[in-house]
């Protein structure tokens, strides 16, 4: 399993300036790079000048992202998007992660 982090500037601006946005997450407990974990550079979620991999799992999932949390998505093993979720299903998050990776065993 890999996690990529996306920063993004498209919900009010509240973004910090890309040299602050590692030590944020980093402040919040969050790992950056590393064990299976990667924060990426900003990209654009919706609209014209969308970043390819939005594109790919918005293909699966339409709807435009709303705001920071609003877009986390899950891709299986053979990197088809899966499901996609808001800062409201959490719970439901974990249980797919262990599903795709029983999956994965099997």
């Amino acid at each position: 399993m890999h996690i990529l982090l996306f920063p993004s500037d498209e919900f009010g601006g509240q973004e910090l300036p890309s040299d602050q946005v590692a030590g944020f997450v980093e402040s919040q407990g969050l790992p950056t790079a590393g064990n299976g974990v990667t924060l990426m550079a900003k990209v654009k979620t919706n609209g014209p000048a969308i970043d390819p991999l939005w594109a790919l799992a918005k293909s699966a999932f339409p709807g435009d992202i709303n705001w920071n949390f609003d877009g986390i998505f899950l891709f299986d093993a053979s990197g088809s998007p899966a499901g996609r979720y808001g800062p409201r299903d959490l719970p439901k998050v974990g249980a797919e992660i262990d599903r795709l990776i029983a999956a994965c065993a099997a």
